[in-house]
């Protein structure tokens, strides 16, 4: 199933080519363990072992953030490692803590009147974008997330959390369906990290286009490494504002297991036809 899910997920991301590249690597491996497994001697860690190391550092790695604010935001879980039982459970694609460098520079690059403002992770995870996002005066925060195991996590790390920065307080987590999520009212900035595939993110922004619809406002998007960036088309008068890509800091460098050294970053815009003058 494990193997399935894998090559589903190739597929969407990538198209034929994708999903033959991936069966490409899943045949050839076996045969590239060997031939690593000859040149090191017969090393089993040579042959395939050394993965497993990497990954292991992934999962047990602990973030300077964590150990400043006695939180638990660390590490890397797999897609096939989050059941909720739900149907969308094919699509995630993992928990992996956003850089905290990076978030807080696309967040001051984003610039606006906070107050006015609910914030929405989609896909929340262990609630390390909840903690950075009360860096900013927010009306409220609030973050979605599938899997039970991380909302909890997520909770736990709200109420042990405490910085000299903070400036908002009202932070809520709700465990559910984020595509079948119920919106705030009033103005919205929503944050996607990269939570899930194509099929949920598209029922996600039918969602959002329906709420609009009943309640037009203004919304931003943060859209993090956006590899499904076409689909944002398909909410009505969401025009695409600007994209950067943010460095990472030295400390988040070190910290970090996953070979990246930035996150790039698009963000749309949604007003309302009555508000299209607003600043």
């Amino acid at each position: 199933m494990i193997v399935v899910r894998r090559f589903l997920h190739a597929y969407v991301e990538g198209g034929p080519k994708g999903l033959c590249a991936a069966i490409y690597r899943k045949v050839t491996k076996p045969l590239r363990r060997s031939r690593a497994s000859a040149a090191d001697g017969g090393s089993p860690l040579a042959a395939g072992g050394a993965d497993v190391v990497v990954q292991d550092k992934a999962v047990a790695s602990v973030h300077p953030f964590d150990l400043q604010y006695g939180t638990d935001t660390s590490g890397l879980i797999t897609g096939e490692e989050l059941v909720s039982g739900m149907w969308n459970d094919l699509w995630n694609t993992a928990y992996y803590g956003i850089s905290p460098s990076g978030f807080n520079q696309m967040f001051e690059a984003l610039d606006l009147k906070w107050g006015r403002f609910a914030f929405v992770d989609m896909g929340s995870g262990k609630g390390r974008a909840l903690l950075l996002a009360s860096r900013f005066p927010f009306r409220r925060i609030v973050g979605v997330e599938i899997a039970a195991e991380l909302s909890k996590a997520a909770k736990a790390n709200i109420e042990r959390f405490s910085a000299p920065w903070q400036r908002c307080r009202e932070i809520e987590v709700r465990t559910g369906d984020a595509a079948e999520f119920a919106y705030p009212a009033g103005p919205l900035v929503l944050f996607f990290y990269q939570p899930f595939l194509a099929p949920v993110l598209k029922r996600c922004l039918k969602n959002l286009a329906r709420s609009l619809a009943v309640e037009p406002r203004e919304v931003y998007v943060v859209y993090v490494n956006p590899v499904f960036e076409r689909l944002m088309a398909r909410v009505p008068r969401l025009a695409r504002q600007w994209e950067r890509t943010f460095a990472y800091s030295d400390e988040d460098l070190n910290a970090d297991r996953l070979g990246a050294r930035g996150d790039r970053v698009v963000v749309y815009r949604h007003l309302p036809r009555t508000n299209r003058h607003l600043p």
